[in-house]
């Protein structure tokens, strides 16, 4: 029995080592590659050129068994990987199924483009998008400094009663008066600005605004009167700088936080001379604000009907009406 083993053992060695005689060189070496190649898309390559080569060849029926199969299910397990797909169209050029693989890599390649113009798209949105936001952030910070440098200005003036050439030189260029001694057409100069802003909402869209508001000069007999400072519904528009938040007289609660954001804004601007205690003077609505010392006399009213002006009047101090003294009764001779 053991010889038998024996014999039959060799006899299979022999028909192997026959095959292999008989069998071309290259034709085996290809068929070799099909079994120790490194990769599944190697192997499949090898055999897919074997079979092409050597249909009838010595290992075609073994290799054709193992390669129908074993190239479906890579083509299925490829269907949705595009590197996959690349991998079977390098190596298996005039594969079975490279023409249904060719279809598959531009259907994948076209999703992945439009999904790169989807998200190139969506980051250019996102970018001016925060674009938008820095420059209206920005616009915001400009109007309210800018606001505050007028308040700041109209309150320095202590020159009533005297000529244009006696404001401060600063005043004076805001004013854009290059001649004080042509004075004023009508007894008032007057200079209009009109910033524009905007206020994201809560879909991080922005809302427009524009809080146009106009200075104001008036003379008597060529000599500085008082000076105001006035725009529609400007002290909504500074609590909405502020605030980020829409103001309108539809909403009362909102209209008042904005005017009290606006009475820290003009109070900081008019600075410490007249922020003692002595300056201030009962505010009796609308006037919601008023100083009067240190020469200057300060008013600010805050607009009741929609669209009226919200308004901060500058002149000069006024003093408080004398008591008149009753004459006292004279009495009697006894």
């Amino acid at each position: 029995m053991r010889r038998a083993r024996f014999v039959l053992a060799a006899l299979a060695v022999g028909c192997a080592a026959g095959r292999q005689l008989v069998t071309p060189r290259a034709e085996y070496t290809l068929y070799r590659e099909t079994r120790l190649a490194p990769s599944v898309e190697a192997r499949l390559g090898a055999a897919n050129r074997y079979l092409h080569v050597s249909p009838n060849g010595a290992y075609a029926p073994e290799l054709r068994a193992w390669f129908g199969n074993a190239e479906r299910a890579y083509v299925a397990r490829a269907h949705d990987k595009l590197p996959l797909l690349l991998a079977y169209a390098k190596a298996l050029p005039d594969g079975p199924s490279i023409g249904a693989v060719h279809e598959r890599i531009e259907e994948l390649e076209a999703a992945r483009r439009f999904v790169a113009r989807r998200a190139s798209a969506h980051e250019q949105r996102v970018e001016s998008l925060e674009a938008a936001l820095e420059r209206a952030a920005a616009q915001r910070k400009t109007f309210v400094a800018e606001l505050t440098a007028w308040i700041g200005a109209l309150g320095a003036v202590r020159s009533y009663g005297q000529p244009l050439a006696a404001l401060p030189p600063d005043l004076r260029e805001r004013l854009e008066l290059a001649d004080p001694a042509a004075g004023c057409p009508l007894g008032v100069c007057v200079r209009s600005l009109a910033p524009r802003f905007a206020i994201p909402n809560a879909s991080t869209q922005l809302i427009p605004r524009e809080a146009a508001y106009s200075v104001e000069l008036a003379l008597a007999s060529g000599a500085v009167a008082g000076l105001s400072l006035h725009g529609r519904e400007l002290f909504s528009r500074v609590g909405e700088a502020l605030d980020l938040r829409p103001v309108s007289f539809g909403d009362p609660q909102s209209r008042a936080e904005a005017i009290g954001r606006t009475l820290l804004v003009i109070q900081n601007a008019l600075g410490s001379a007249l922020a003692a205690a002595a300056c201030e003077r009962p505010a009796v609505s609308p006037v919601v604000l008023e100083r009067n010392c240190d020469g200057v006399h300060v008013t600010v009213t805050a607009a009741v009907d929609p669209g009226a002006d919200d308004v901060i009047a500058f002149g000069p101090e006024t003093k408080p009406p004398t008591k008149a003294v009753k004459p006292q009764a004279k009495r009697p001779k006894r």
